[in-house]
């Protein structure tokens, strides 16, 4: 039997490897089983399941008789020196928990001996004419223009685009295969001649979010994975064209620019009623009942902290505890077998390591508004502390919600929508709150929380209904 002929791995697959390693499982070096996983573990692992025909090796060395079949730890000890059994398992596993390699059932055909043992995915391996590229970028595979796109994931633009078979996306109906970057681990599904964008993670550019769940043609997606956003110079760095570099105004006299309110985020809870009411000098609404028109004025609020981002993974509870919830009894019925290696886990960790593995199962048991900013405000108008009424919701000319308070405003404020927690995000949570508290958060510092003052409760649920009727259509309120 020859003997493996063992390519250095490229460059660019080694980087494009450590980088998908950092991002999936954890920053390199990283701790396996009591074993530090480095680099240059990582790619000598790499060049030995290369070096085989089948790109695979059982997990640990078979002996039979007189036969015995090498392993993953006897090829990493020839090329490293020592027993390197223990690591050859270190290796295998987070080269499995990255997708850079998959679990494999192997054969001995002399023995008819069923052996586990890892096979490198196709997109990682590479050839002597490989160059620089592995096999699902060299120009063999890409031959046709709707199969360049696979070299370049048209939203990180690092990733090899690898076909994933057998396998099915939670939340998506069933597929033949799906298509999973290497590097940021967006999902496409086709779709007759097009592709679905169907899951992104970690893409810092706002931009991609109109483009999920977007169906395009794979010449288009090669379009986008192509196209170079311009850069506006710096007015610094602007030249004439006669080769003089143009000279900035003095500071003084330039006035300053007003401010300008931007929202950090357009949270998608803005779904309320359009709707146009006549404001006061003060900033009073004026609304328009059945029988009179009802003064709202807006709410002073002092917020407390900065953006909470990602308020879902802070949950502290268990796994088992949330699923003894009856809002999760679906999950429990469908997905009960994958959450049960789970069950002692704290949820919010546990969520965050779905998401980050690109598992649309944790946006199941999120509620429709779980996933979007926070902040933690407080009441700030000493004349409403202790006053009650209608508390109404209006941001960018929507009337998003109504609702009569018969406490104080100050504790629905402090201690309701003002006071979002991890938990509240959840299907058990409390879904109004986190919605309301992504409006207030989106449209900071502007005033979108008003109140009418009513001392009387049944006068409080008279009005609220009719506003309800007037405003709402059937079904909104």
């Amino acid at each position: 039997m020859a003997a493996p002929q063992f390519l250095p791995i490229p460059e660019k697959i080694r980087a494009l490897a450590s980088e998908t390693i950092n991002r999936r499982v954890g920053r390199l070096p990283v701790a396996r089983d009591g074993i530090e996983v480095n680099a240059d573990l990582v790619a000598v692992a790499m060049e030995c399941l290369n070096a085989e025909v089948l790109r695979a090796l059982p997990l640990k060395t078979m002996e039979k008789g007189e036969r015995t079949v090498p392993g993953l730890g006897d090829c990493l000890s020839q090329r490293l020196g020592g027993d390197q059994t223990v690591p050859a398992a270190a290796v295998a596993a987070v080269l499995t928990d990255a997708g850079l390699a998959e679990p494999a059932e192997m054969l001995d055909t002399k023995t008819r001996t069923q052996m586990k043992g890892i096979r490198l995915i196709s997109a990682w391996t590479w050839h002597i004419g490989s160059g620089d590229q592995g096999s699902a970028v060299s120009p063999a595979n890409t031959g046709g223009a709707s199969d360049a796109w696979l070299a370049r994931c048209p939203v990180c633009k690092t990733g090899i685009l690898n076909r994933v078979e057998g396998k099915r996306l939670f939340g998506i109906p069933p597929t033949d295969y799906y298509l999973d970057c290497s590097h940021c681990g967006a999902k496409f599904v086709p779709e007759k001649n097009r592709f679905r964008l169907v899951s992104i993670a970690h893409i810092s550019d706002p931009r991609w979010r109109q483009y999920l769940n977007s169906a395009k043609t794979a010449d288009d997606w090669a379009v986008l994975a192509n196209h170079e956003p311009e850069k506006k110079p710096s007015p610094a760095s602007r030249v004439r064209t006669t080769g003089y570099r143009i000279r900035a105004p003095h500071p003084a006299a330039v006035p300053a620019p007003a401010p300008v309110h931007r929202p950090v985020r357009q949270a998608r809870a803005i779904d309320g009623i359009p709707v146009s009411f006549s404001a006061l000098r003060d900033g009073t609404l004026a609304i328009p009942g059945e029988t009179k028109t009802l003064y709202f004025r807006p709410l002073k609020l002092q917020f407390l902290k900065g953006l909470r981002h990602d308020l879902f993974i802070q949950s502290k509870r268990t796994v088992k505890e949330a699923l003894a919830q009856p809002a999760f009894s679906t999950l429990v019925q469908e997905c009960g077998q994958e959450l049960s290696k789970y069950q002692d886990s704290r949820l919010g960790q546990v969520m965050a390591d779905f998401r980050l593995r690109s598992n649309l199962v944790y946006r199941r048991f999120l509620n429709a508004y779980g996933e979007e900013d926070f902040s933690s405000f407080c009441l700030a108008d000493e004349g409403a502390e202790r006053a009650k009424g209608i508390l109404m919701v209006y941001a960018e000319g929507r009337l998003c919600h109504l609702e009569g308070c018969h406490n104080d405003f100050s504790e629905r404020i402090d201690r309701g929508i003002g006071a979002v927690m991890s938990d509240a995000c959840y299907l058990d949570g409390d879904e109004t709150a986190c919605r309301l508290n992504s409006i207030v958060t989106a449209c900071r510092p502007a005033a979108v929380i008003y109140i009418h003052e009513i001392s009387d409760d049944a006068a409080i649920d008279t009005a609220v209904n009719s506003l309800r009727a007037r405003y709402f259509s059937a079904g909104n309120a």
